[in-house]
């Protein structure tokens, strides 16, 4: 890895530098082992022309993830910062398709992919959950109280369950009001982290299409906040970008 940098999307850390050719799982471990700051995965960078870059995302175990949202915003201000594009209004190749980005100085937002989700609430102990799938596998669970929700013991009470071949993501939110949801996220491969790009967007999809709230709402998580809207039948996501 070359020209790094330690960046963090609405709380979720990020080690991003350039890519130099592949890169193998013990490589990315080794590089996690050794960051300065605890981080949720490492990010490598390929110029591709001058609007557009690609992204190679690893959780922090070394795994491969199918998307990375606030990955996403991270990789759109470091490569317009170092110049790989010559427009703040460019696309970031994921592996689940090619994003449009905006960087407005610390602000990113994409045009995200728009999640799907079962109509059906899938009943275990005490809760009921959605699965919700927007690239990559989400389960979004309803509680009395985020804060005060035991995440890991929760998580483990899915895993049991079987609802998911390949692993998932857990979300557990707490609406506030029309425009506001409180949310935490138990990632697989990496464990709670500080916020959840894709789980924002299978959160506002799933409570805006089914009438719990409004549009142009905010996610709230304990790294900060994600602005989601749909206009034109585009779904926006946006929040702070910040080197570390």
């Amino acid at each position: 890895m070359s020209n790094f940098a330690y960046m963090s999307g609405t709380g979720n850390n990020f080690l991003v530098g350039e890519y130099d050719g592949p890169v193998s799982e013990i490589q990315v471990i080794a590089l996690v082992s050794d960051s300065e700051f605890d981080v949720d995965g490492v990010i490598f960078v390929e110029p591709i022309d001058d609007l557009k870059v690609k992204m190679y995302y690893f959780n922090n175990d070394g795994s491969i993830a199918e998307l990375c949202v606030n990955g996403v915003r991270c990789v759109a201000k470091y490569a317009l910062d170092n110049n790989y594009v010559i427009d703040s209004n460019f696309i970031v190749v994921a592996p689940v398709s090619d994003i449009k980005v905006l960087v407005s100085d610390n602000n990113v937002q994409i045009e995200a992919p728009i999640p799907t989700f079962e109509q059906m609430p899938i009943e275990f102990e005490k809760y009921k959950g959605i699965k919700s799938e927007v690239g990559n596998p989400h389960f979004l669970v309803q509680v009395d109280d985020v804060k005060e929700t035991g995440l890991s013991n929760l998580y483990n009470l899915v895993e049991n369950e079987n609802l998911f071949n390949d692993g998932f993501n857990l979300e557990i939110y707490q609406i506030i009001d029309d425009n506001y949801i409180k949310a935490r996220v138990f990632e697989r491969g990496v464990g709670e982290t500080d916020a959840c790009g894709s789980g924002a967007l299978c959160l506002f999809n799933y409570l805006y299409k089914t009438q719990q709230i409004k549009n142009n709402s905010y996610v709230l998580y304990p790294g900060g906040d994600l602005n989601l809207k749909f206009q034109d039948n585009i779904l926006y996501l946006s929040g702070e970008v910040i080197y570390l």
